[in-house]
């Protein structure tokens, strides 16, 4: 994964991609990415391999591809391709009409010409309003972690505190690997939706930020 999801929304630095499409190009090894995740607009690049200027040999797409439908697909080079004959490489229900049907579409959608830099500005502002929260509940949020609207915040609490109060205030994450909640909202949010996200997460940081000073008090320690 460019980025990892599940692993934390932990971001592989553009020039450690490019060292391992290198060394897979010297040893003759194929470089077989996941952007099921990552794919399709999430990162403010069609796919995340495209901020680090490189091409992969295989890559696994899925999840944005249906936006909500079911489908995956397994992309290849031409060269990469070549062991993949018929017989050899598909699924009993690959290629079903409703699903290239789906895909098709929203594929439609995210090649306009202003789908990417929406991506872009949005989650440039959703980082910027995040790290403001995590500077003003230093206790809450160690900082905030990853690409266009692929974003996670480390925490120091524990991510599943901040996921359950935010739960509380009706808005809906999921935490990941390293102690961290990621946000990863629909593709096609506006700027109200953000400043709806940054109030219930505000609000939930408050609560977690009050209750430790509440449980230092009562353990005879400083707030």
């Amino acid at each position: 994964e460019p980025i990892q999801g599940e692993g934390g929304i932990r971001v592989i630095p553009n020039e450690d991609l490019r060292r391992i499409r290198n060394l897979c190009d010297e040893k003759g090894i194929l470089l077989v990415l996941d952007e099921v995740q990552t794919g399709v607009g999430r990162t403010g690049k069609l796919f995340a391999h495209e901020l680090a200027g490189i091409t992969p040999d295989i890559m696994a797409i899925a999840k944005a591809l249906g936006g909500g439908f079911p489908v995956g697909a397994c992309l290849a080079t031409e060269d990469a391709a070549r062991g993949m004959t018929a017989g050899t490489h598909g699924s009993t229900f690959g290629g079903n009409p409703l699903a290239m049907a789906v895909a098709n579409a929203v594929m439609d959608l995210a090649l306009d010409e202003n789908f990417l830099p929406h991506v872009n500005m949005l989650g440039l502002k959703l980082r910027q309003k995040l790290a403001m929260l995590a500077d003003r509940y230093p206790r809450i949020i160690e900082g905030v972690r990853g690409e266009g609207l692929m974003l996670g915040l480390k925490c120091r609490v524990t991510n599943t505190d901040l996921v359950a109060a935010l739960r509380e205030e009706k808005m809906l994450t999921v935490g990941a690997g390293d102690n961290v909640v990621r946000l990863l909202p629909p593709l096609v949010i506006e700027e109200s939706h953000l400043d709806e996200a940054m109030e219930k997460l505000d609000a939930a940081c408050g609560k977690l930020d009050a209750t430790l000073d509440k449980d230092a008090k009562a353990a005879g320690a400083p707030s």
